[in-house]
């Protein structure tokens, strides 16, 4: 005898079942992609562990983690950038133009260094503006025009300062760069932590964060939906220039002096933080705290060849290939196709 509905029945129950596991398998996607750069983070430090003993000493781990903050910094800005279908070029070149700016101020004129270093947050902010508003108002591809000012602000910076190196700075500067809580906790990285924190909470609690996702995922949508596309993209500048002015004062912080050069290559590397972390690169996808485990990785890759007596050149090729695995286990899992669904982590 022929039951019509068995059949039905039968049909339903094998879609409920296909539906249940693509969930599953879904779910299981995205916790590689929030995870895997923290499982990198871990695979690293055994393979370092076992080739030399000194990785893990305390003494490297702080100095592992002071590196990292400046890289820390920086990503997050960038990942609010990039999240937003944008790149900045130039966050090196800011970095350095704000901390000359503040190197000068307080070497050369009476002003105090708190005020400096507010100044120098203004000049940052000021900087992420004219690059906001070169590919806004004049519609301007972001990778040209950030390239352009990237090497635009290097060359003011070259101009006011030439080969001059600035030194020994105020106590109040050298704190955030060298300063210990409890004598063990470098105050650099809790800076940094404390960035990435309240950058968590403008991406998941304020219109800026859920517009910047928006404008990442899909412009057209953005628009149809009255949002100020230009407006939001321009704060996603400012707020890069800002943060990397923050990167330049405590990097004048640890170093105590500082020269027109510094600064120079650590786009590349807070990019490639950022990539690693798992924000998407054609943007609608953030990851704030895989930034936070790319910026440590970067770091770590860069002590490890230290450590290792490996030359410079080794380094450049070793963060490479991390950047291709990080790429290649993204697009495994297929999350770079989800770009109209805008992610937060």
């Amino acid at each position: 005898m022929f039951y019509p509905f068995r059949s039905v029945f039968r049909d339903t129950a094998v879609t409920e079942i296909r539906t249940v596991r693509k969930r599953r398998r879904t779910r299981l996607l995205r916790y590689i992609d929030i995870l895997g750069p923290w499982a990198g983070v871990i695979l690293f430090t055994m393979v370092m562990a076992s080739q030399t003993p000194a990785f893990l000493s305390l003494p490297n781990i702080r100095n592992i983690l002071v590196d990292a903050s400046g890289y820390i910094i920086l990503a997050v800005g960038m990942t609010f950038v990039i999240t937003g279908a944008g790149i900045d070029l130039s966050v090196g070149s800011i970095l350095t133009l704000s901390g000359v700016t503040l190197g000068m101020l307080v070497k050369h004129t009476p002003i105090d260094p708190i005020l400096a270093m507010v100044v120098c947050l203004a000049v940052g902010a000021f900087l992420g503006l004219v690059n906001g508003l070169i590919i806004t108002k004049l519609k301007m591809p972001d990778f040209i025009a950030t390239l352009a000012t990237m090497i635009a602000y290097r060359g003011i910076t070259l101009v006011i300062v030439g080969g001059l190196v600035l030194f020994g700075f105020p106590k109040s500067m050298v704190y955030l760069g060298q300063a210990r809580l409890w004598g063990i906790i470098p105050v650099a990285i809790i800076a940094a932590f404390l960035v990435v924190l309240v950058a968590d909470f403008l991406y998941k609690r304020t219109r800026f964060g859920r517009y910047t996702v928006a404008i990442g995922g899909n412009r057209t949508a953005a628009i149809h939906a009255g949002i100020a596309v230009a407006r939001y993209k321009i704060y996603t500048y400012i707020f890069s220039g800002f943060l990397a002015a923050l990167a330049a004062i405590m990097l004048i912080g640890r170093l105590d002096s500082y020269h027109g050069t510094f600064g120079t290559g650590m786009e590349i590397h807070t990019i490639a933080a950022v990539i690693i972390g798992g924000t998407a690169l054609y943007g609608g996808i953030g990851r704030l705290w895989g930034s936070l485990a790319g910026a440590i990785l970067i770091s770590m890759v860069i002590n490890g060849m230290v450590l290792l007596r490996l030359q410079y050149f080794w380094q450049q090729v070793a963060v490479g290939v991390v950047i291709i695995l990080a790429v290649m286990l993204y697009t495994v899992t297929g999350l770079r196709e989800s770009r109209g669904v805008g992610g937060m982590g």
